[in-house]
């Protein structure tokens, strides 16, 4: 199973809300923290697709954290990687529980 000094990154798990300005009288569309916790990061894999002419270039991981009941497709990830960029998952189907709610296995793919 994995060990504690697996979690070695740290990410934020994000809901959507929309905030009402009001100067203009307008939803806002923004992203909110709702926890941040350790993770250990693995690439599963990277596809490349052709549409309307162009070529995208798709990278998916697997982040495994300890277990929350919380956690859906509607939320996201954001983890900053080695460079410093601020990068943002979207979650992938559902999260699959590992071991008897030890740890959850979340697919996210990048969103560009």
């Amino acid at each position: 199973m994995i060990g504690a000094g697996e979690l070695d990154r740290r990410i934020r798990i994000q809901h959507a809300v929309n905030l009402n300005d009001p100067d203009y009288n307008e939803e806002i569309p923004t992203w909110i923290d709702d926890a941040i916790v350790w993770a250990k990061m693995e690439f599963h894999k990277s596809e490349e697709s052709e549409a309307s002419a162009r070529r995208y270039a798709e990278m998916g991981l697997y982040f495994t954290i300890r277990y929350r009941s919380d956690l859906t497709a509607e939320h996201r990830l954001a983890y900053k990687n080695g460079s410093g960029v601020e990068e943002y998952y979207e979650i992938v189907g559902r999260p699959r529980e590992l071991g008897r709610r030890q740890f959850l296995k979340v697919q996210a793919r990048l969103i560009e």
